[in-house]
């Protein structure tokens, strides 16, 4: 049975499992979702995940109009002030807090660590071993973990500080020195470091949230991804916010540990993970399906709807990356016979 939480849960979660009962997820919000007196299907999910951030763009109008003329460094502080932690604005954002704490929208929380559990141990994941893993979500069309709405945020913003610190540079330089902070960032503390996994998800995320950081105040075009501003002067100093937030505009399938497979540098941790992929949940001689029999039944089913994943180059060191951390947690070659 579909296990949808909304209780409150350790914000510092850092993993997500989007392996374990993904096809039930999916079915959840593909219509199972009529089947549970008072569920919210997709579209209010969505509703409600944008309004939460236009209501933060409403916050950060009011701050504005609160201070004018403003220069850039002090656009940027009140940005800060309205969307990152007072104490701990590279781990927690008040958006993801609201989202697994408040909101009452519909969770997926896996029991048990799911793939990452069983004999996965400290020795494997480091202190992340400690931790609960993120809960999954619907949006913007994308089962992604709520993680990636605080890395959008977040991370987003570290990538956006930096870019700002580096005028005057090349803009190829720039964009290759956000790409080494993110790859430096998961190798280290928000990675490899403390969990021992790489997450490409994560990285794609932190890059789209950079984007939006810059798409408050001007028009975005970077390799292909446009964004029309949300602010703009109103020629007294002042601003008028323009338009409202999507998220369906920023998430992309690239967000997804399926589409977008985590990687890890230990073949142990590897090794362990697949197992728990065709593990049965309750034992061998469970009747319930493992993680790669539901994948073998049908392919299609488990992955979803699929839409073209971006070159990874273009928000992370790819060589690099893949060369640090081998072993990809890719559905289609871990339940390969």
């Amino acid at each position: 049975m579909l296990a949808l939480s909304c209780i409150s849960r350790i914000a510092a979660a850092k993993e997500v499992d989007q392996l374990t009962d993904r096809v039930a997820v999916l079915d959840y919000y593909a219509g199972g979702y009529r089947e549970i007196a008072g569920a919210l299907g997709p579209e209010q999910v969505e509703a409600a995940l944008d309004a939460r951030m236009n209501r933060l763009l409403d916050q950060l109008r009011e701050r504005l109009d609160a201070h004018p003329p403003l220069g850039e460094a002090q656009r940027t502080e009140l940005v800060r002030q309205t969307f990152q932690h007072r104490y701990l604005p590279e781990l927690i954002t008040p958006y993801e807090q609201w989202v697994d704490y408040e909101s009452g929208l519909p969770l997926y929380i896996v029991r048990d660590k799911g793939i990452y559990g069983h004999t996965v141990d400290y020795d494997d994941m480091r202190m992340i071993w400690y931790i609960d893993l993120s809960p999954v979500i619907m949006a913007g069309g994308v089962l992604v973990g709520t993680d990636k709405l605080g890395h959008f945020l977040a991370q987003g913003f570290q990538y956006y500080e930096r870019y700002r610190r580096l005028r005057g540079s090349d803009e190829a330089v720039r964009l290759a020195t956000i790409r080494a902070l993110g790859h430096a960032q998961e190798m280290g503390q928000l990675g490899v470091a403390t969990g021992g996994l790489y997450s490409f998800a994560d990285l794609a995320s932190n890059w789209d949230g950079m984007l939006f950081f810059r798409a408050l105040f001007d028009d975005v075009a970077v390799e292909g991804a446009r964004h029309a501003r949300y602010f703009t002067s109103d020629g007294r100093g002042g601003f008028v916010r323009t338009r409202d937030f999507h998220w369906a505009e920023w998430i992309t399938p690239d967000w997804d540990e399926v589409l977008n497979p985590t990687h890890t540098e230990q073949r142990a941790l590897y090794d362990k993970i697949v197992a728990n992929a065709w593990r049965r949940p309750g034992g061998t001689r469970s009747h319930r399906p493992s993680i790669c029999e539901t994948y073998l039944r049908d392919p299609a089913a488990y992955l979803g709807a699929r839409r073209e994943l971006r070159p990874r180059s273009g928000y992370v060191p790819e060589a690099q990356a893949m060369a640090a951390t081998p072993y990809a947690l890719d559905i289609r070659s871990m339940c390969r016979r």
